[in-house]
C-alpha cells in the first residue's frame, strides 16, 4: 500500500487474503462468516463491524475499496 506497511487486526489481514485468493476478489457475506466465525450462528453483525473498520484503512493506503453488493456480498475493487 503506496510503500509503507499498514497495521491490520488479525481478523483483518484474513480477510485480506480472502478477498486476494477469491474470483473477482469478491466473497459472499456467508463465506467470510463461515471461514472467520464458524461456530458463530450469525455473524453478520460482527462482519458488519469488520468491513466498517477496514474500509477506512483500505481507502486511505491503497488504490483499493471494498463495495457491498446487495448485502449478500462484499468486492475488493480498485478505486
Amino acid at each position: 500500500a503506496q510503500g509503507c506497511t499498514i497495521k491490520l487486526t488479525p481478523m483483518q489481514q484474513q480477510l485480506m487474503e480472502m478477498f486476494m485468493s477469491a474470483p473477482d476478489y469478491t466473497l459472499t457475506k456467508q463465506q467470510i462468516c463461515d471461514a472467520l466465525w464458524p461456530k458463530k450462528d450469525d455473524a453478520s453483525e460482527t462482519l458488519y463491524t469488520l468491513i466498517r473498520r477496514l474500509k477506512p484503512i483500505v481507502e486511505q493506503h491503497s488504490d483499493l475499496k471494498i463495495e457491498v453488493g446487495r448485502g449478500r456480498a462484499y468486492s475488493l475493487k480498485t478505486r
